[in-house]
Formats: C-alpha cells, structure tokens, sequence
C-alpha cells in the first residue's frame, strides 16, 4: 500500500456518477478503493480504481456494515462517498461505528439526511421556505400538493395521478396512475391481503401528476452556508430518471430558492434537487432530494463548475466562494465499451 496517499471509498462504482467521481479523485491524487455488488470484470470503473471488493448488497445491513468496517480499517480509508441511496440510508444510521479516527463520511449530518430522505418531510420544510421567500420566488417555485395515500378517499380521486413511496428511490415503487383499474393494480401490489391491518399505505404519498420536464439542479453547500447551484433541463432520461441529454442553464430565482432550501435543511456538500417544470406555467414544482451525487454530476462538471472537488474541499474543512457560475449549454452522453 502507497501511505503517502489519502484513500478514499467509492461505493456503488457502476452507478452513473461513479465516472466523474473518479476521475476527480485520481486528479487530485487519492488512493482509491472502489466496491459494488457485481464482480470487477462487470464494472468498467473497476478499471479507475486501485483496489476492488464486491459488496453484499445493503439491505442486508448487518452484512454490509460489516463489509465496510473491515475495508476501512484494512485499508486505511479516510473519506467513504456513497453514491446510491440505499448505502446512504445504512451508512447514515450507523455512522458512529464507521466515523472513527480520520474516517469521515462525505455526506450530510444524520438529521439532515433523514430529512433529505423523507419526500413528505422534505415537502413541509420547502412549503415553508417558499412561505419565508420573496414574491419573486413564490411565484416560480411550489410545492407539489401531496397527501398521504393512507389518509386519502380513493372514491374520490382526480386522474392522473402519482402514487410514490415516502422514502423511495429511483423511482423504485413509483406508479403513474390514470384511470381506476390502475389504481386497483397497484394498491393490491402495495397490500399484503393476508394482513387485516395492514399499514403498508401510511408509507405511500399520493401526487397529481404534473405535466412537464425535469430539472435538477445540483446544489453544494459548506458549512458556513456558502452555496452554489447549478440547474440543468433533462431532455432524454433513463426509466429510472438518469439524465441522458440536458441543457445547462442559469435562473436566478430558482438557484435563490435552491440556496434557501438547502440552507434550511442544514445540507453539506453535494446533493440534488429535482423538480417538474410546469408544462404552459413555466413553474418550478419540488419532487425530492437526493442526497449524494446526481447521476448527471459529470454534467455540472462539463459546465465548469467542479462538483466533487468542492465536494471533497468541503469535507475538509475548507470553505467555497459559493460563487461558481456554470457554462450554459446542451450536453449528452454515450455509452463505451471495454475489455475487461
């Protein structure tokens, strides 16, 4: 092992920030350590790391947490940068075992990401950030109306409509609902007949659907509250809600709103807003956070504004101007192949 390196670990590697993440840490001259549930010879960014260890997956918990406690004091690893929201969840709850010596979890407080991870939750802090904010932003920026799918008469609901776990993720649960024999499907998906009082529906939030596109924006935030946020259009997206080609773009009133939100909810470092611009309104509808690198971060980075240095700038301590402008543009990706 190279001592005189800083090793930091990279979950999920096959994910679709994984590359950006990468390439900035091997800029700045980290060791590497790279995991994710597949075997090397499946990762591409395998390639991009100087140690590799197949992980269990994490929603067996005692076994991943196990699995990361072993790497980081085998190797030494001083920043972990989890990349999927369920490594997030789990390594959040137990962040006291893992955070011992110079080991630091490059993500939010534990409240915060609790927060974060909460879409009902999350929907009340930004109905009263927008409460607090200007007329400007008030205009632009809503909440979308959300009730909870187990206090909701279903007798009398107005299609279409989203139904969507309160802590889902990629999309995972989500049901786009347009008429009552949908409906029908997915509540008998989401309830387990065999329960005579099942509660599954109180962790369901129903939404109208909004017509429009996507934009995120990725927000970065240091501990004195300095923060830079960088929206993009996603045009073509995976089903899961990748970015595949976006336009880059600034608006001032939104990356306001942007600021407050994340200011409100104690972020730090790196994390993603989404929202629905509305189809004929113009406004910006809040979805969610994620809380980690966006699957489009390698975009921010293409428009000149340094995500995961700043990141890790963060992490250390340091301070950002909170100044950062991105270059305005559309942007694509594509797929590369490799032999392994």
């Amino acid at each position: 092992m190279n001592t005189s390196k800083r090793t930091a670990l990279v979950t999920a590697i096959g994910s679709f920030s994984a590359d950006a993440v990468l390439r900035t840490l091997r800029r700045e001259g980290w060791r590497i350590i790279g995991t994710d549930i597949y075997e090397a010879d499946w990762v591409a960014a395998s390639l991009m790391v100087d140690a590799f260890y197949q992980a269990p997956y994490a929603s067996d918990e005692e076994k991943y947490l196990a699995f990361i406690k072993e790497i980081c004091a085998r190797e030494k690893v001083e920043r972990i940068l989890p990349l999927i929201d369920v490594e997030v969840d789990v390594l959040n709850r137990h962040r006291a075992e893992i955070e011992t010596g110079d080991c630091r979890i490059c993500m939010s407080p534990e409240e915060s990401i609790r927060t974060l991870r909460d879409k009902w939750a999350m929907t009340a802090l930004v109905r009263a950030v927008l409460a607090d904010s200007s007329t400007e932003i008030r205009k632009a920026v809503r909440t979308i109306p959300t009730e909870r799918a187990s206090e909701l008469d279903f007798e009398n609901v107005e299609y279409p409509i989203i139904l969507k776990p309160v802590d889902g993720r990629s999309s995972s649960g989500l049901y786009r609902i347009y008429q009552e024999d949908q409906l029908g499907f997915a509540l008998s998906s989401i309830m387990d007949p065999t329960k005579l009082e099942d509660t599954s529906l109180e962790h369901y939030l129903v939404q109208p659907m909004i017509k429009g596109h996507v934009v995120t924006v990725d927000v970065i935030r240091d501990a004195a509250g300095h923060c830079t946020a960088v929206p993009r259009e996603e045009l073509l997206r995976t089903p899961n809600g990748a970015g595949l080609s976006v336009r880059v773009f600034e608006d001032a009133t939104l990356e306001a709103a942007c600021r407050a939100i994340a200011d409100r909810a104690a972020v730090l470092g790196c994390v993603n807003f989404e929202f629905i611009k509305g189809e004929g309104s113009g406004v910006y509808y809040f979805i969610e956070c994620n809380p980690r690198f966006s699957g489009g971060v390698a975009f921010t980075e293409l428009a000149e504004v340094p995500a995961v240095h700043l990141h890790l700038e963060i992490f250390d301590g340091k301070a950002i101007s909170g100044e950062e402008k991105p270059t305005p543009g559309f942007m694509t990706r594509k797929y590369q192949e490799f032999r392994m």
